[in-house]
């Protein structure tokens, strides 16, 4: 074999290694967590421009009242939408500033929307930051936000889970790392002109971390991945619980309900589906109940694929290894 080759081959392999790891251990996850808990679909996201809805917060003022916001490559924007019916009813253009990737949103007990402009796939950047704005409503407007700027002890990490303590304002990143991630604990007074460092809490999470939320009561934290969410202790990081999520496109967003005894989770994806989980810190999660579900001839997809255990996962998994193997073959065709 051509030496050159050789040394393009010993990359790929080692990518082609780190994908059956990471496979192997979704699945292991999978089978070891509790069974799948039954799911509601409340209502589905259909305005055609929300096509990657990669943040979710639930308002505690407006009754009914949701947003989030896209993936990489949108406007300034964030869409307030009806809970019960996903029915847009609002659009807030935050004035002045470019979004690169805003990859998590939540409230805090002020009312205050902060938006995680985070995400960073290829772990290079260096305009990380957070927003701030008062909750918009039920409105369309164009309004200011305070910008945080923030950069990391250990260098660029790729971030997409933000969780706000509503009962104290303690703010939390989850990094997303594919073997697992570290939940890092933000400055109690933040700076708008100079950059804002994390520490580090000490604190695991799950591999691949999408999103995270806060309970109502400041108790449980949830940080959720494609396939499985899990509770940790507010007080110290410890796992309570895990179990897996029903099967989503792209799981990306998970926020708690008012009252804090369900919690709704979404995906990407146009007329992307909300899903309501009743929560529990200590026992089973079951079906919840809530305003409108969405009517049903038969049992919903999710209910199906909880009953099958591992359901749809090991395809997912095997997805993800194809698509990053297939990656990884594009590199070595471009090196060569």
């Amino acid at each position: 074999m051509n030496p050159r080759h050789r040394r393009l081959l010993i990359p790929g392999l080692l990518i082609v290694l780190l994908v059956v790891v990471v496979v192997v251990s979704f699945v292991r996850r999978a089978e070891a967590a509790e069974p799948t808990p039954r799911s509601t679909e409340v209502s589905r996201l259909t305005d055609p421009r929300i096509t990657e809805s990669s943040g979710l917060a639930i308002s505690m003022r407006h009754r009914d009242l949701g947003y989030t916001i896209n993936d990489s490559g949108d406007s300034p924007r964030i869409f307030a939408f009806r809970v019960s019916t996903g029915r847009t009813v609002g659009v807030t253009t935050v004035r002045g500033v470019t979004w690169r990737d805003t990859e998590a949103m939540a409230l805090d007990g002020d009312g205050r929307l902060w938006v995680a402009d985070t995400g960073d796939n290829q772990s290079l950047r260096r305009d990380v930051a957070l927003y701030a704005l008062d909750e918009p409503g039920p409105a369309t407007a164009t309004v200011d936000a305070t910008r945080y700027p923030l950069r990391y002890a250990d260098g660029s990490q790729d971030v997409e889970s933000l969780a706000i303590d509503p009962t104290s304002g303690v703010k939390l990143l989850v990094t997303k790392g594919v073997l697992g991630g570290d939940v890092l604990r933000l400055p109690a007074r933040l700076s708008t002109s100079e950059a804002n460092v994390p520490g580090s809490t000490g604190w695991s999470a799950p591999l691949l971390a999408t999103d995270a939320a806060w309970s109502p009561d400041g108790d449980t934290i949830l940080v959720r991945n494609y396939i499985s969410v899990q509770l940790l202790d507010a007080r110290t990081g410890d796992v309570r619980r895990e179990y897996p999520l029903p099967p989503q496109e792209q799981g990306e967003t998970i926020a708690f309900d008012v009252g804090g005894r369900s919690y709704l989770i979404g995906s990407e994806g146009t007329s992307s589906p909300l899903l309501r989980i009743a929560f529990s810190p200590t026992s089973a999660p079951t079906a919840a109940a809530g305003p409108t579900p969405r009517a049903s001839g038969r049992p919903a997809a999710t209910d199906r694929a909880a009953d099958r255990g591992l359901g749809a996962w090991p395809l997912v998994g095997a997805g993800v290894a194809v698509a990053l193997v297939a990656g990884a073959a594009v590199v070595l065709r471009r090196s060569r």
